[in-house]
């Protein structure tokens, strides 16, 4: 029988869909699996076809289709916006595109070519509420954004706030808004003896969360109330870094000079070009998995081997838009739901075995919401280890990378990859009478950037039952290039290469406070 080859020409509702993710299956029948923002599947194919519509699950039966392939339509040229540079604002003489927002006491003003907010004004301090908001940005296309500007922090701080917010819900009326604070460490100019002719940079990634996103908004918020300080900005500038390109007709990647890098149609999974993903497989056999919620974006990543019924790994990402919000564990193990149930690991696979249930992304690393912190307890995020090794030397390594992770002072954004060997049979430490495979070793790759400066680590463990709860995280730290020749998989893939290069052949463990 002639095999043919069948087109789905997919639209999606809104620019939510980046985050979504297609997975399709090849057999008897296709699967498209978490596609809840596609609005419509246009068929081109000789034969007519009966299609099932189903809530999450579409399923094309058609035994002599020999391929199928995916396109975006609203993507699919990757044409550079128009303006790459969304803001550009001296606030010299006025506030350009920035409206501001006054709730009480002093407004901000232009004074010495600056914008200008303080509640201190003819030698008395007014209880004052600002704010300088932005028009919204359309980030559809962006895969990497900074906000940059200079400004001075004078005089008291007590009783002051001082904020950089985004949101891509705005309400119109800040004060009813739900922002995310991304201001990190502002420096003081102190009290007295003032310069006010040096000014100290402001320079921040976008969090990821809010790329892909169509109407995002930034404000400088500013108030007081028994004392006050005074903040001066000049120079916003809010810019694309990386962006969506044409490549011929290929869905958009992070780099085209990239050799090595993930390549969006190899997977139908808009988000692997994210930094924290190694390279994927790409194949039938793996599914590329990410969860996330309304509020926070992703929560994690992981790529499921289908015929092994485990995961290759998980991975995600530190950022000042996932606030520690202490909501605690809010879960108890169930199914995955992305995975087709015929693929899936039960939490009764685990009963009687011997091995606990040990999580990739920790439930205390998704602490924003009590939906995001449920999503760590999918089944999927685990892998049998013995609880000797899990909450003792794993633990210890995890509370070393959480550190890191919260500390705002060292990164700007912290990337994690953490999995067990299941790829290698001889890097498989048993299989369950519930066919569970176990990891012989556990391993992690971080990357931190701060300040657009990189570096990369990696720890690496034996999977023993053997309780070390009194390890130094230095003894087991190697350099990414050594893992990757450990397991074969390709770590921080998405970095130009140079970068990678560098970043993944050596280690400094004092570079790590180690």
């Amino acid at each position: 029988m002639k095999k043919t080859t069948l087109t789905l020409l997919i639209t999606f509702y809104t620019a939510l869909a980046f985050s979504q993710n297609i997975y399709v299956s090849k057999g008897n029948s296709f699967h498209a699996y978490q596609s809840g923002s596609i609005e419509s599947i246009t068929f081109e194919h000789p034969d007519s076809m009966t299609v099932t519509w189903g809530i999450n699950t579409h399923r094309f039966a058609k035994a002599d289709i020999d391929s199928l392939s995916l396109r975006r339509p609203d993507i699919k040229s990757g044409a550079r916006p128009v303006n790459q540079i969304y803001a550009n604002e001296t606030f010299s003489n006025n506030f350009g595109t920035f409206t501001n927002m006054h709730v009480k006491g002093q407004p901000w003003i232009i004074d010495f070519k600056t914008a200008k907010a303080t509640g201190y004004v003819n030698n008395k301090t007014t209880e004052s509420e600002s704010y300088l908001v932005s028009p919204a940005y359309d980030m559809t296309k962006a895969l990497e954004v900074t906000l940059s500007f200079q400004y001075i922090l004078a005089y008291s701080r007590t009783n002051t706030q001082n904020k950089v917010l985004i949101t891509d819900n705005y309400t119109g009326d800040p004060t009813t808004t739900q922002w995310t604070d991304i201001t990190g460490t502002l420096e003081w100019a102190g009290s007295y003896n003032i310069n006010w002719n040096t000014f100290s940079t402001y320079n921040r990634e976008i969090p990821s969360r809010f790329l892909g996103e169509s109407n995002v908004v930034i404000a400088l918020y500013y108030s007081c109330t028994t004392s006050s300080t005074t903040w001066e900005v000049k120079n916003l500038q809010m810019q694309i870094v990386d962006q969506w390109e044409d490549e011929g007709g290929e869905s958009p990647t992070i780099d085209p000079n990239n050799v090595n890098r993930n390549i969006v149609t190899t997977t139908g999974n808009p988000e692997i070009w994210r930094m924290e993903f190694p390279k994927v497989k790409g194949d039938n056999t793996n599914l590329v998995i990410s969860h996330s919620t309304q509020d926070y974006g992703i929560t994690y990543s992981l790529e499921w081997d289908c015929s092994k019924k485990s995961q290759r790994w998980t991975c995600y990402e530190f950022h000042n838009g996932l606030p520690n919000n202490n909501v605690g564990r809010n879960g108890s193990w169930t199914d995955d739901p992305d995975i087709p149930e015929i693929y899936r690991t039960h939490d009764s696979d685990f009963k009687g075995t011997g091995f606990s249930r040990g999580h990739m992304c920790m439930s205390n690393d998704r602490q924003s919401s009590i939906e995001q912190n449920k999503q760590t307890f999918f089944i999927s995020n685990a892998h049998p280890q013995y609880q000797k090794h899990n909450g003792g030397l794993w633990q210890t390594l995890e509370n070393k990378v959480t550190g890191w992770g919260n500390d705002t002072s060292f990164r700007d954004t912290l990337y994690v990859v953490k999995a067990g060997t299941i790829d290698a049979s001889s890097q498989i430490l048993t299989t369950t009478s519930t066919g569970l495979l176990v990891p012989k070793y556990f391993y992690m790759a971080v990357l931190c950037v701060k300040n657009h400066q990189y570096k990369a680590i990696a720890f690496w463990t034996e999977h023993q039952n053997v309780s070390i709860t009194k390890a130094n995280a230095k003894d087991y730290a190697i350099s990414i290039d050594e893992l990757e020749q450990r397991t074969g998989l390709d770590f921080f893939c998405n970095l130009p290469d140079d970068i990678e290069k560098e970043v993944e052949a050596t280690i400094n463990t004092s570079a790590w406070g180690m």
